[in-house]
């Protein structure tokens, strides 16, 4: 049974991060979701030139998650938070990707049973190689001129997910990932103990 994984809308904003995710599931062991609450926010943050998240759910088929009941319980989570925590519980999701981590309480993540993880990281983990190399594959066609080829989409990809590029440097040996731009949060995952992720990266 595949891992039931839930998107912040600070995820589905972005093209790229998204695509990971979203094509990297068709062949890998989790699934995504997200709610109605979290489209409104994401499609608030996309470029105007853009398809809207609708356009995309529609075009492929998937469904969106159920909306929460539960928001005002969550009294550790930020107040912008709750209903997405709440959401992501309705779905009963497994994971929750998002961007700020810190934002989710420790003991409300624990009472949902959900882990909220940094994309970096989760991708880095959960992501296959099949997974991976698709996901590559349908940015290097979607990228806007001039074209580039898969092994240049990994070296790019190195700028926003360097966690993901060194996991994967073994199928691209000849072709070194780029440096973040941006140095990475200090937590990156909290929620339910996961012997897996290292000390360094939790709460």
């Amino acid at each position: 049974m595949k891992a039931v994984t839930f998107l912040d809308a600070n995820v589905l904003a972005k093209p790229f991060t998204r695509t990971l995710l979203w094509v990297g599931a068709i062949y890998s062991d989790y699934e995504i979701t997200w709610s109605m609450t979290v489209e409104r926010e994401a499609n608030r943050h996309m470029r105007d030139n853009t398809a809207s998240l609708e356009l995309l759910r529609n075009r492929y088929g998937l469904a969106i998650g159920p909306a929460g009941t539960s928001g005002n319980d969550y009294l550790e989570t930020s107040p912008s938070d709750r209903q997405v925590l709440s959401d992501a519980f309705a779905a009963r999701a497994n994971y929750l990707i998002t961007a700020n981590v810190t934002y989710f309480g420790e003991s409300d993540l624990i009472a949902c049973g959900i882990v909220a993880i940094h994309p970096d990281l989760f991708l880095a983990d959960r992501i296959s190689d099949a997974g991976y190399l698709a996901a590559l594959e349908a940015l290097s066609v979607g990228m806007r001129s001039p074209a580039r080829s898969v092994a240049e989409v990994h070296v790019a990809g190195g700028r926003l997910h360097p966690l993901l590029a060194a996991a994967k440097m073994r199928l691209f040996p000849d072709h070194p990932p780029l440096p973040p731009t941006h140095p990475a949060p200090a937590i990156q995952v909290r929620g339910m103990t996961l012997d897996r992720f290292s000390q360094d990266f939790r709460a």
